[in-house]
Formats: structure tokens, C-alpha cells, sequence
């Protein structure tokens, strides 16, 4: 059988809104947490997969700025343009291939740099939507509006969800609104209000992944219970929203299917989800596409409305379920959600499984 990814060391620089600090600066520090909560050194890393976008950075090749600080000089390096979820389920599949034994994975972003949504329109279809003035945004409201239209209690929904996240990512109180206040905020794309969007962050993760082989010990430290990415899936969706059903995440679904069947579990079995949404009606579209039921706890440090950090996001959400599931506790099963494009055009999912010792997922 094929060996499993253990998920030995994750670090955060955490979301800010203006990070003073270069985008090699953030990512060396989210490395240097990571190899720190793994044990290792620069030295046992065996390869390093990055997540950067060009677009966002201003750069060419943005993984080039990062080289050095991940520690990929003269080792095996894959750059993966797109959600950093996805870089960690292409470190997996390396790690079951047996090609690597311990893999890198990092990504990064830094809102604060440019106006990201009005960036967004340039990876819309240049003859028939960007000279409508087509981004994720309007994309987003698009949406909403398709699902306001069938549940006339949506927004007032919303805005409870949303209040209920910000109060959650910040605990003191920080820009936590009550929902009227949210409902009350500007609009961005109706009928989504500027309450309802999590705020736009600079950060950096990293995540170590290790072989672990059927039958072996994993190695684990002190009472951290060990983490293994038990299951994945990804599923890319029409790129034009005018050719899919704006109301349902159909690739979403598909990819759970995918991890499911993988970790041989179905919804049912998860205790902990954390889903990459920017806005609450995202959230509705992930539990229903996910299967997620009352039982499953989601999003409960307030998912990214502590700060959403473009690329980087589903690479948190993985960090965030995999701290959650190593503490000692009744749960066991988790998942991870990263999505990129207009109304979550591509979908990726990583089920996590703690306390299972070294077997095979």
C-alpha cells in the first residue's frame, strides 16, 4: 500500500491588513514556524511545493521571489498557481508516489498591495465579460442574487452568519456588527453588502508533510495527537458563470466525493469542517455541496473573516483543521476547503483523519 501524508508542522504568519514585511519576509517566517512545529531543519526537506499568482504579485514566476526562503536551491521545487490547498494535495500525491518522503508546502498573499477584485478581471474572458466590467465580485453578487431569488429570508440569513463570524475572529470585539448593522453597510454587489465580505489580508502559510508507511509509528511528540491527509479532491467547474448553475458548486461536490471515497468515510463521519468562504451564501453552498450536517462544527474561529488572505486562504484552512484534530478530544475527522475563480469555478478538498496511528488511509 502507498504511504499516507502526516501533516507534521504548520506555521502562520497570521492575517494582516498592511503586513510592513516583504512577501519573502512573511514566507520565511511562516516556513520557519512550520519546520519548527516539525522538528526538522531546512535539511529534511526533501522537495518544496509553492502557491503564488503573478497577477497578484506584480512578478513573473512569483515563486522566483521565494526560492531561497523555502529553501528550494538545489532541490525539486513545483509552483502551483492556484489556491494553496491545491499545492498540499500535489505534495500528497508526491508523498503517496513515493517520490518524497517529507515536502514543503507554502503559499502566500498580499491584498494590500493592489485592489484584488479589480485585479480579478483579468482573469475574466476578455471578448465577452471583462468589457461588462465582469470580476469575482460581481460574480460573487451574481450568485447571491440567484440564491436570494429563491429563499426570500436569504440576506437576513446572511447577515446573522456573517455577524456571527466576525465575532468569532475577533474575540474582544474588533469589528464584530450586529446584523442589522451589516445589512445596513454599503453595498459591493448586490445583493451582498460590504458587512458580509471578509476582509482582504497579507499572510503567508506553510505546512510539512511526512511520509508516514502502513503499519509504522508516526512519530508524534508529547500528547499532539498525529494528523494524516487521509483523502482529496479536486474538481475545476465551467469558467463562464453564464454556463453552470450559479445556485449549487457542482465541482465541490464532485471533489468531496472524490475524498470521501479516498478516506472511506462519507459526510457524516466529520466533526469539524473549514471551509474557504468569503461570504456567508459561500458557506451555504459548501455544507450543502459537502454533505455537512448539524453535527459538524464549521468555521468556528470564524473561518476567514479573520482575514482572507488570496492564495494562501485553503492553505489556512488546512493548518486550522489540523491544529484543531491534533488536540486531544473526541474529534477525529475533519476537512479542509480551498477554492479559486469566479463563484468558486475551481474546488479542492482534503479530508484529515487524527489519532490514526500509522495505518494507510
Amino acid at each position: 500500500m502507498s504511504p499516507s501524508a502526516l501533516v507534521a508542522g504548520v506555521g502562520e504568519t497570521g492575517p494582516a491588513r498592511a503586513d510592513p514585511r516583504s512577501i519573502p519576509e512573511m514566507v520565511l517566517d511562516a516556513v520557519e514556524r512550520a519546520i519548527e512545529d516539525a522538528g526538522i531543519g531546512f535539511g529534511g526537506i526533501d522537495a518544496v511545493v509553492t502557491a503564488s499568482a503573478d497577477l497578484l504579485d506584480g512578478l513573473t514566476a512569483s515563486n522566483v521571489a521565494v526560492t531561497e526562503v523555502v529553501g528550494a536551491v538545489m532541490k525539486p521545487e513545483t509552483r502551483i498557481a492556484g489556491d494553496g490547498l491545491c499545492a498540499a494535495i500535489h505534495a500528497a500525491c508526491q508523498i503517496r508516489a513515493g517520490a518524497y518522503r517529507t515536502v514543503l508546502v507554502a503559499a502566500h498573499g498580499k491584498a494590500s498591495m493592489a485592489r484584488f477584485w479589480d485585479l480579478s478581471a483579468w482573469a475574466m474572458d476578455p471578448v465577452h465579460l471583462q468589457p461588462l466590467g465582469a470580476d469575482f465580485l460581481v460574480c460573487a453578487g451574481l450568485q447571491a442574487a440567484a440564491l436570494a431569488a429563491r429563499d426570500s429570508r436569504a440576506e437576513g440569513r446572511w447577515a446573522a452568519a456573517a455577524s456571527e463570524r466576525r465575532a468569532a475572529a475577533e474575540p474582544g470585539g474588533g469589528e464584530a456588527r450586529t446584523p442589522g448593522e451589516i445589512l445596513g453597510s454599503p453595498p459591493l454587489a448586490s445583493p451582498l453588502r460590504e458587512g458580509m465580505c471578509a476582509p482582504l489580508a497579507d499572510g503567508a502559510c506553510a505546512v510539512v508533510l511526512r511520509a508516514v508507511e502502513p503499519g509504522a509509528g508516526t512519530g508524534a511528540q508529547g500528547p499532539r495527537r498525529p494528523v494524516q491527509v487521509a483523502g482529496f479532491g479536486l474538481d475545476l467547474d465551467a469558467h463562464s458563470p453564464g454556463d453552470r448553475d450559479l445556485a449549487i458548486w457542482g465541482g465541490l461536490a464532485g471533489a468531496c466525493a472524490r475524498a470521501y471515497a479516498l478516506a472511506g468515510i462519507d459526510a457524516g463521519a466529520l466533526d469539524l469542517a473549514e471551509p474557504s468562504c468569503v461570504f456567508p451564501h459561500e458557506e451555504e453552498l459548501f455544507a450543502r455541496a459537502a454533505g455537512i450536517g448539524p453535527r459538524t462544527a464549521m468555521s468556528t474561529g470564524g473561518g476567514l473573516f479573520g482575514g482572507a488572505v488570496p492564495v494562501a486562504a485553503g492553505l489556512s484552512r488546512l493548518a486550522a483543521a489540523a491544529r484543531a484534530l491534533r488536540e486531544p478530544g473526541n474529534s477525529r475527522w475533519g476537512i479542509a476547503h480551498g477554492t479559486w475563480g469566479p463563484a468558486g469555478q475551481g474546488q479542492a478538498v482534503a479530508v484529515l483523519r487524527a489519532g490514526a496511528g500509522g495505518a494507510a488511509a
